[in-house]
């Protein structure tokens, strides 16, 4: 039966119903009215459209509740006088206002998103759930089990977190394209999520969230033990890391697993020295992995940006995708269901000694370390991290690899022909996107040169020659009459344009002379017109031409323009950055130049103080010369000397009399120099 404008009414009355959270209640009394009564099997069909339109978004409202037409007519239904009919009167005139007012506050809830806490199942009152025990809900589920536990997940979000704003695009023909790409078990369940789903919060404990990005980046089902335990020891989930993050997981893997012939593996504190774990800034909630220092990037050619991938996530129920089917139950760790944030104590780098230092650079020795060599299928087929690929796989990867090999000839092909100047083609086609760079950036239109070979004349076409109907009965108003739709206003305007003495001329000719040169004026007239119309072609072709070659030169100017507003930049940017030069280049000349005087001052200095103390020194020993205490000094020694002389002398000759010999000839002296050596013998005695 093709649908009716009463079926769409009706549809939309009970799926607006199930849309306002609160409101649930009346398509639960009429769904429990309908199952109990059975008094029209028409209503039946339209409850199973209304429970299968639950969970879709719908934002627009009834046309009847909009312009007030009162309660949409069920008489094709459900009859005028059953218990149902006038129970839904009933109940339109108490749904109808609601419905307005909370129109108003959920366009106020959007307005301030950041006030109002995420609405949970469990915090509604019992009764207005839209399910019922032991009923399973017609949605848009990919499986018919939506979980395998089915108990509600009651973990709170983060309302931070940018998984909130992001709706599930994917569909059931996504999810069998996924299943058989990626070759997924047929007893993992995959659910699609519902309206009010988010990817940090799934209605059901037991459900993982999953992009299909991440097995786009080499994520295989059974999940490896260290993915699992890298996540655990983070606290992180699956949804939580990003594309790049997983590129980076994946080849890793690989790299241990290549490097040693499938004989080690890696290690979570191994990854950890290499990679670290930073939340993404502006996708809060989303985590990716970013070397820790130059020496320690393994993975390589790693994408500057994905595009839209965050809408593409679905659910994996169950736990029959988590081990492997060799590992022991004892050592399994399992996914975390819940979304999380790693503490501050698992960020830090741990130290590893020599071994486990030697086998990274192993790994560094390599010299392709590009992420896309070690995520192919048959590669991670080879060392047991992904199940072996079948042929519609290898098809698949085959014309994946010719579609990206044939963009990258016609791009180095669409180079050279720029380089070679016979194109003209923006240079952000050619170049890389930088960081930052995403898809929704749109380059600058730039309208292509025409090569300068056979240029195409555009001409317009010529309009056809239209017929104009003749009139051969004298016009009504001959001023609204033209030439071409009336022979009558011809010859008027004939005759008023030739005088009888015009025509007196022709008098006596005979009427073969005008004949004659009637058609020799025809004739005449024919070739001037023929004349006038080749150059007026000629002309036309010139002008095409002409402006075909405006628009190679305007286009050329154009080109012209921006490479001189790109080389102005560019030359002020390098004058900005050679005063720049120039200022510290000066900065350092006076910074030299005062230290060198500084140097030179000192100097001086030394040499002044070394001046001084050079002539402190001569003058103490002028003065020390100078002085009593100088001369008492040396006198004491020579008379020590001159007596220990004279007493050798005694001992060495002793018939001779030395006591005659005194150092002084007068009596003072010697008298002084007596007492000086009793005291020196006394002292030597003592």
């Amino acid at each position: 039966m093709p649908p009716t404008p009463y079926c769409r009414h009706v549809v939309t009355t009970c799926g607006v119903l199930s849309r306002s959270g609160g409101f649930q209640i009346t398509l639960r009394v009429l769904w429990e009215l309908g199952t109990s009564l059975n008094e029209e099997s028409s209503f039946q069909a339209a409850s199973d459209t209304c429970r299968h339109l639950i969970g879709r978004r719908a934002r627009d409202v009834v046309l009847f509740t909009e312009n007030n037409l009162g309660p949409p007519p069920l008489e094709g239904y459900v009859s005028s006088d059953s218990v149902l009919h006038r129970l839904a009167a009933k109940l339109y005139s108490i749904v109808c206002p609601a419905l307005s007012s909370w129109e108003g506050i959920r366009n106020r809830m959007a307005a301030n998103e950041a006030e109002w806490s995420l609405p949970l199942s469990e915090e509604l009152p019992e009764g207005l759930s839209d399910e019922s025990p032991g009923r399973v809900t017609k949605g848009d589920s990919s499986e018919a089990v939506p979980s395998t536990s089915g108990t509600r997940q009651s973990t709170r979000v983060d309302r931070s977190w940018k998984a909130l704003s992001y709706f599930s695009k994917v569909t059931q023909d996504d999810i069998d394209r996924m299943r058989r790409r990626y070759q997924i078990p047929d007893d993992v369940v995959l659910r699609i999520p519902d309206f009010d789903e988010r990817a940090c919060s799934p209605k059901y404990e037991g459900d993982v969230t999953f992009y299909e990005a991440d097995l786009r980046a080499g994520l295989r089902f059974p999940m490896q033990p260290f993915v699992r335990e890298l996540l655990d020891f983070l606290g992180l989930a699956p949804g939580q890391v990003n594309p790049n993050g997983w590129r980076t997981i994946i080849a890793c893997m690989v790299m241990w697993r290549v490097s040693s012939n499938g004989s080690e593996d890696l290690t979570v504190d191994e990854f950890l020295f290499c990679y670290k774990p930073c939340q993404i800034a502006l996708s809060r909630g989303f985590w990716t992995f970013k070397n820790r220092d130059a020496n320690t990037r393994i993975v390589q050619g790693l994408p500057l940006s994905d595009r839209i991938w965050k809408d593409k996530y679905f659910f994996v129920c169950g736990d029959n995708w988590e081990r492997l089917p060799q590992e022991d139950p004892r050592d399994f760790v399992g996914i975390r269901r819940s979304w999380g944030t790693p503490s501050s104590s698992v960020l830090d780098r741990p130290l590893l000694n020599s071994i486990w230092q030697q086998r990274i650079l192993k790994i560094l020795d390599i010299e392709d370390r590009r992420y896309n060599v070690y995520i192919e299928p048959d590669l991670l087929a080879s060392f047991s991290l992904g199940p072996v690929p079948s042929s519609t796989v290898k098809a698949l990867a085959r014309a994946n690899k010719k579609r990206v090999n044939t963009m990258k000839l016609n791009k180095s092909r669409l180079r050279q022909l720029a380089q070679s100047g016979e194109v003209a083609v923006d240079p952000a086609v050619l170049k890389r996107k930088r960081a930052g760079e995403g898809s929704s950036r749109q380059t600058e239109e730039v309208i292509p040169r025409p090569p300068p070979q056979e240029v195409v004349p555009n001409v317009k076409d010529v309009p056809p020659v239209v017929l104009v109907d003749l009139e051969l009965n004298p016009p009504a108003d001959p001023s609204v009459a033209t030439v071409s739709q009336n022979p009558h206003v011809a010859m008027d305007r004939a005759k008023a344009a030739f005088t009888s003495k015009d025509m007196d001329d022709y008098a006596a000719a005979h009427t073969e002379d005008v004949h004659y040169l009637l058609v020799h004026s025809l004739m005449r007239g024919l070739n001037e017109a023929m004349v006038v119309s080749k150059r007026c072609i000629a002309v036309e072709e010139k002008l095409a031409t002409l402006r075909a070659k405006y628009m190679a030169d305007e286009a050329e100017m154009k080109n012209a323009k921006r490479a001189v507003l790109e080389l102005t930049r560019d030359r002020r940017d390098a004058l900005d950055e050679a005063d720049k030069l120039k200022k510290e280049l000066k900065a350092k000349d006076d910074d030299i130049k005062a230290v060198s005087d500084a140097k030179d001052k000192a100097v001086a200095d030394f040499k002044h103080l070394v001046s001084q103390i050079e002539g402190a020194k001569g003058a103490a020993v002028s003065e020390f010369r100078s002085s009593e205490a100088f001369e008492d000094t040396v006198t004491r020694y020579f008379l020590s000397g001159f007596e220990a002389f004279r007493k050798q002398a005694v001992q060495r000759f002793p018939g001779l009399d030395f006591s005659a010999l005194q150092p002084y000839d007068d009596v003072d002296s010697v008298a002084d120099v007596s007492q000086d050596q009793a005291g020196d013998d006394d002292v030597s005695s003592k």
